[in-house]
């Protein structure tokens, strides 16, 4: 296996996919790219960040999208699509650029070609993601589960779409981590291992 040089984290909403990023980008002294890229994405097509958030990682109806794009992007594709292609093109460049991690947005897909990349999945026990999802999110406990389904459902959709393959499969990936059993910090220091030790 070549050196690692970038891990894409790929988890279940609530499962603590984000931090661990962070913390195994901290370990390792990645960079660590999660809602950076939106910034990026929407720098790039001339629009506000805060819409860029709102299509990224989600499936939208294929009606023609009536917002203003710098030229040279087609107007004829819908903003997921074009959100999607962009990111990629994106992901692509800071990976060959440095060592980094990426959270979500199909990033295991989009380097698997391109360079050297572990690929985790990160999820959890319904009462972890449920403790999570109340703690960290805000969310009302009588709301959490119904979010937690509603967002687990539209990231496997958006994978799914874009990749062809199984969002939720251990098939799909090197590393498949439970967050709840081992914590945030114990996963993140299982990917740092995993790539410190690639060769």
């Amino acid at each position: 296996m070549a050196k690692i040089r970038a891990v894409a984290i790929e988890r279940q909403y609530c499962s603590g996919g984000r931090e661990i990023a962070r913390l195994a980008a901290e370990k390792l002294g990645f960079a660590c790219y999660d809602k950076e890229l939106a910034m990026l994405t929407a720098e790039k097509m001339g629009v506000e960040p805060e819409l860029i958030a709102k299509y990224e990682e989600t499936l939208q109806s294929p009606f023609l999208s009536p917002v203003s794009f710098k030229t040279g992007i087609d107007r004829k594709k819908n903003m997921s699509e074009v959100i999607f292609e962009i990111q990629a093109e994106i992901i692509t460049s800071l990976a060959k650029q440095a060592p980094c991690i990426i959270v979500g947005r199909c990033a295991d897909y989009i380097l698997r070609n391109n360079v050297p990349t572990l690929s985790v999945f990160v999820y959890a026990n319904p009462e972890s993601r449920l403790q999570h999802a109340m703690e960290c999110h805000d969310i009302p406990y009588d709301k959490a589960s119904s979010t937690m389904r509603k967002m687990d459902r539209k990231r496997s959709e958006y994978y799914k779409l874009n990749t062809r393959k199984d969002w939720d499969s251990m098939f799909g990936y090197d590393l498949c981590l439970n967050s709840g059993k081992l914590g945030l910090d114990n996963a993140a220091l299982l990917i740092a291992d995993y790539v410190q030790h690639s060769i």
